[in-house]
Parts: C-alpha cells; structure tokens; sequence
C-alpha cells in the first residue's frame, strides 16, 4: 500500500472501531472503522493499494476528491463511495475547515457495489446533512454490543445505505425519462424481427442520441443493442424449445439477417449452439 497523509489538527477528530467475528468473512458487508473528522487546512490523505472500500459525506466546509480520473467537490450534503485499492486523494479545499464523516468497509458484495455506484469514474450523490450529522453516533450505538447478531445489523445497514446511493446515481434526468426508457424497451421487446434505429428511439423520447443512450442504460440497465440482444436469445430460446422451426426460421423471425448471428450472440450468451441448446431442452421436456 502507498500512503502520503497530513492530519494537521486532530482535536476534533472522533474515530470508532468495529471488530466483527470470524463468522462474518461471508457476509456482503463488513465494518472495519468509522469516524467524524473536523479537519484544518493541512489535512489530506493520498492512497492506493488499500484493501477496503471508504464511504465519504460532508457535514460542513468543503472536501475535494480525485478518484477514478476525475475530481469533484464534496461539498455539505453530498457523498462518495470509493475502492481504496484504486488511487484517491482527498483533502480540505480552501482555508474553512472540512466536517465530513466516513466508514471504512469490506465483504463479499463490496467491490461489485461500488463498482455499480460509480461505473467506470467517479459519481458524487446527494446525501442529506442532517443524515451526515447523525451518522457517528448511529455507528456507534449500532457497534456497542459487537457479537454475531450486530454483524448482520451492520451488514443490512450499510447494504441499504449503499442500496439508496446506488439507485440516486440516476440522477435527475434519468428519474425523469423513466416512463420513456419503459416504453422504448417495450417497442424493442415487441418488435425484435425489425432493425433496431437509435436515432428512431431518441426522437421519440425527445433526446439526442448521445443522451438517450446514457438514460437507456441507466434506467434499463444495458445499452439498447445489448438489450435488443438479450432479448432476440431469449425469444429463440422458445423458439428452439416449443416449436420445429429451424435455426435459420428462428434467427429471421427474431431480427437476424441469417442464422450465423444468432448463432455468435446465442453462444455468448448461454455458452451453446441454438442445435444444442434445443436437444437439452426437448430431453427434458417435462421434468419439474
């Protein structure tokens, strides 16, 4: 691990640590420290090759951090979570001190939510104050009686703070092109024989492309060509299992030009041939 830090004034700070059991190495989160800091000027810390993942609100003043090749102000009422194994900085911006608070965690489910939060950079969320004042006391009456019941209340309690974050990472503006997304999804999934025009779906949604392709994946989960995919397999899927139709029928009735693309994408996807994957099915035809 790399590690560059200055404290500056420690007076303010309160720190709490959590040491869950043995038992709980297989649990989705862990506690390791938490603490409020009211740090001065100096403070910084700049990291990477750390094995834990840190939870960061301000409370007041203003923070600066720099994770994923991006910066961002975390200013009162704002938050980031962030993989410690990666490259961070963070620090007090300007001369007002920085109140923020943060949690150290790990788990099984760790990694893969803060990946889901940020994506590929860096995603900053509002965070209510109030929630950031309250949130070292809460820690500490939550870890005051450490044993295996508390470890599953931490676990639940930091999955469902994560839960919140990574749904506001929609943001506003896919919050508010939810209902287009839905029927944007719904015309692929009832029309997959025809080619699919992006430029024909944004219109519709009154977005540009560029933007509706961002909305599309936030609220929908995938781009729409991966979608539009997804969804020729599992059509061919029914196809293969219920009827006699061959490959080649199935691959131009769900939106493929000739039977070799459904092929590779129907490979990718479930790991056999449409010819294997009907015999499986037909064999097993009827069991429970």
């Amino acid at each position: 691990m790399r590690l560059n830090c200055e404290m500056g004034d420690q007076s303010r700070h309160r720190i709490g640590l959590y040491t869950s059991l043995e038992s709980a190495g297989m649990l989705p989160f862990r506690l390791l420290r938490y603490g409020e800091f009211d740090s001065d000027s100096r403070y910084y810390t700049e990291r990477d090759g750390y094995r834990s993942c840190l939870f960061l609100a301000t409370i007041s003043g203003c923070g600066e951090l720099r994770y994923g090749g991006q910066e961002a102000l975390l200013t009162p009422g704002r938050a980031a979570v962030i993989d410690c194994s990666r490259y961070q900085y963070y620090a007090t911006r300007g001369e007002e001190r920085w109140k923020f608070v943060w949690f150290h965690f790990v788990g099984t489910a760790a990694d893969a939510f803060v990946q889901m939060i940020n994506g590929a950079g860096l995603r900053v969320m509002e965070w209510e104050r109030w929630r950031a004042e309250e949130l070292f006391g809460e820690l500490h009456t939550l870890t005051a009686a450490p044993g295996r019941q508390t470890d599953f209340l931490v676990s639940l309690w930091i999955h469902q703070l994560l839960s919140e974050l990574a749904q506001s990472t929609e943001g506003t503006t896919a919050a508010r092109y939810q209902e287009e997304m839905r029927r944007a999804a719904a015309y692929l999934r009832e029309n997959l024989g025809r080619p699919l025009r992006v430029g024909d779906l944004a219109r519709q949604s009154g977005l540009s492309e560029y933007h509706f392709l961002r909305v599309f994946k936030s609220v929908i989960g995938q781009p729409p060509y991966e979608y539009l995919t997804l969804l020729r397999v599992n059509r061919a899927k029914q196809l293969l299992a219920f009827t006699p139709l061959s490959v080649a029928e199935i691959a131009e009735q769900v939106g493929y030009a000739d039977s070799r693309g459904l092929i590779e994408h129907f490979k990718r996807h479930t790991g056999l041939t449409p010819s294997r994957f009907r015999r499986i099915a037909q064999s097993s035809e009827g069991m429970p």
